[in-house]
């Protein structure tokens, strides 16, 4: 495509001798070439995810500080990729956005605590990166479908 359109300049620069047909030839096909290229990126079924590499940054990542903010900004710039196509490939990849993956991640954590930790709901909230013992039991209730204390004792967890 480039070098089309490096003829085409060449034919533009060359005022007495130029010739418009062949300019605009070698413009038309620098154009049906990218019009190809872009439909080709755009089709449906093409790889546009992450990279593996790039999935087990952010489990690496992600999982590593559920206890802390982390921006998808951050995880973008450990995948080496811009915060949009980032979340796109994300979603792509995890069939969900970063955002909810890593809720549930935080849910499923807390789960693995409740059954296997005689830690106080409220620290349990706190490892997991809730703000609050009231803001955990919420999100827990919303996820699993009863409050973090009634699943210890359906578990069989002792406190």
């Amino acid at each position: 495509m480039q070098r089309l359109l490096q003829l085409a300049l060449r034919q533009i620069a060359d005022t007495e001798r130029a010739d418009r047909r062949a300019c605009a030839y070698y413009i038309e096909q620098a154009l049906r070439l990218h019009r190809h290229a872009a439909s080709v990126r755009a089709r449906p079924g093409t790889h546009n995810g992450l990279a593996p590499w790039q999935v087990a940054t952010v489990e690496k990542v992600a999982l590593a500080r559920l206890d802390n903010n982390l921006s998808i900004s951050d995880l973008a710039s450990a995948c080496r990729l811009s915060r949009g196509y980032f979340s796109r490939a994300f979603k792509a990849t995890f069939g969900e956005s970063p955002h909810r993956w890593r809720h549930k991640k935080r849910i499923e954590h807390a789960c693995r605590q409740i059954v296997g930790t005689t830690d106080t709901l409220a620290q349990i909230a706190v490892a997991c990166g809730f703000n609050d013992q009231a803001h955990f039991t919420r999100s827990f209730k919303a996820a699993v479908g009863t409050t973090p204390n009634l699943y210890r004792k359906e578990q069989g967890a002792s406190v």
